[in-house]
C-alpha cells in the first residue's frame, strides 16, 4: 500500500510540471525560448503566450517519451516531454 501511495504521489507530481523558458538568440539575432512540458501542449502554450503577449511563432517542436520503473518493476510510468522552440512576434 505504501508503495501504491508514493507511485501515486509521484505521479500527481510530475504531471504539473513545467520547466522554466530559456532565452536563446536566433540566427537571425531576435530573443527566442525553449520551453519544456510535460504535462501536454497546454502548459507550453500558455506559457508561450505570458512570454509573447503580442503572439508567436513555433520553430522547433519535439516529443519525448520515457519510462520509469519506480519500484522493483511493478508500476511503471511513463513520462511525455514536449519541447518547444519559439519566435515572439
Amino acid at each position: 500500500m505504501k508503495a501504491k501511495i508514493t507511485i501515486f504521489s509521484l505521479a500527481v507530481v510530475m504531471s504539473g510540471c513545467a520547466i522554466d523558458p530559456v532565452s536563446i538568440a536566433g540566427p537571425d539575432g531576435k530573443q527566442r525560448y525553449t520551453l519544456s512540458c510535460n504535462s501536454g501542449t497546454d502548459k507550453c502554450h500558455q506559457k508561450a503566450a505570458k512570454l509573447c503577449p503580442s503572439g508567436y511563432d513555433v520553430i522547433e517542436h519535439s516529443k519525448e517519451s520515457s519510462t520509469r520503473v519506480a519500484h522493483y518493476g511493478e508500476y511503471p510510468i511513463t513520462t511525455n516531454i514536449e519541447n518547444f522552440t519559439i519566435d515572439c512576434q
